[in-house]
């Protein structure tokens, strides 16, 4: 959406133009790279200043793109109290788990475990009676979280590597309960693309402050080239443009169409970990990972209510 919740319904389609596929394909390639670049930073960045670099340069992304769109910040005390929860939950916390959790795990099976976001969005709102439950729905939760299970296997033995994946799957807790609240709470009373502004601005006001107590600063000396870009790459595009090019396909093939994106990000995740750092993408990998997108399409395949349009509802 741009401007205004209802403006481009009207010209929502539920087929894929070429350009539609374009944004597509680069939304899933920003969003997947991003577990590459955390994975490049966090050996001498701390998660914290990882999180905070990435809600900073992403905030001022999005402010960018809002003032060139001619569109403002939300306002009013009401909605800042919400943005702020939303921060919390959507963006500063699942972010710094992942963050901490790629220390642990290759930066592939990270996102195969973050792909679960969609499944914990849907198993709260089950809870909190926004979706109803099938017997579907849990065959489908069930082989997603087995077919998690057998990708994360092939790495189990490693230091910290249960506790690790454990931690991204709180992760999606925290983006299955921060879509929930924004589908109870926000959805339709805001612009979203200044709702996702708002809240990544308020990420960056409370990731910082910690970081600053919490974490040590980096070394810069320690710093190379290919981690400054890591942390510029991971706001400008895993957070800000992606979050633009996220908007973009919901105005044009909608929500749920969109979602297809989660099925595409730990292929690409998988592929760059691979590609870039060498990190060994077995049989039991790729098994596993099918399995978990396989689960994720059949959880899906019922929604009785449409997909929330905000960017919690993804993994990124």
């Amino acid at each position: 959406m741009t401007e205004t919740t209802t403006e481009r319904r009207g010209a929502v389609t539920s087929t894929f133009a070429p350009r539609d596929v374009a944004v597509l394909a680069s939304l899933a390639v920003m969003w997947g790279l991003s577990f590459l670049f955390i994975k490049v930073a966090v050996d001498v960045v701390a998660p914290l200043w990882i999180v905070a670099a990435r809600c900073a340069v992403g905030g001022l992304i999005l402010v960018v793109i809002l003032r060139v769109r001619g569109a403002r910040l939300p306002r009013g005390r009401r909605i800042w109290i919400d943005l702020t929860i939303l921060a919390a939950l959507g963006n500063a916390l699942p972010w710094g788990l992942m963050a901490w959790a790629t220390q642990y795990l290759p930066s592939g099976l990270v996102a195969v475990v973050n792909a679960l976001a969609p499944s914990s969005t849907l198993i709260i709102a089950i809870l909190v009676g926004l979706e109803a439950a099938s017997i579907r729905r849990a065959v489908g939760l069930v082989i997603a979280l087995s077919g998690t299970a057998l990708a994360v296997s092939s790495s189990v033995g490693s230091p910290g590597t249960a506790l690790a994946a454990v931690t991204v799957g709180l992760a999606t807790v925290c983006y299955g309960a921060g879509s929930v609240y924004a589908k109870q709470r926000v959805s339709g009373t805001h612009p979203p693309l200044a709702i996702a502004t708002g809240q990544v601005l308020m990420a960056a006001a409370m990731s910082i402050p910690v970081a600053a107590v919490a974490a040590p600063l980096p070394v810069v000396a320690d710093i190379t080239p290919a981690i400054w870009g890591s942390l510029l790459a991971l706001g400008v595009f895993g957070t800000g443009l992606a979050f633009r090019a996220f908007y973009t396909l919901i105005a044009s093939v909608g929500a749920t169409n969109t979602v297809m994106v989660t099925y595409l990000i730990p292929v690409v995740a998988l592929l760059a970990g691979a590609l870039v750092l060498r990190e060994p993408i077995t049989l039991v990998v790729v098994a596993g990972t099918a399995l978990t997108i396989f689960g994720i399409w059949l959880a899906q395949r019922q929604r009785s209510v449409s997909v929330p349009e905000h960017v919690t509802e993804l993994p990124r």
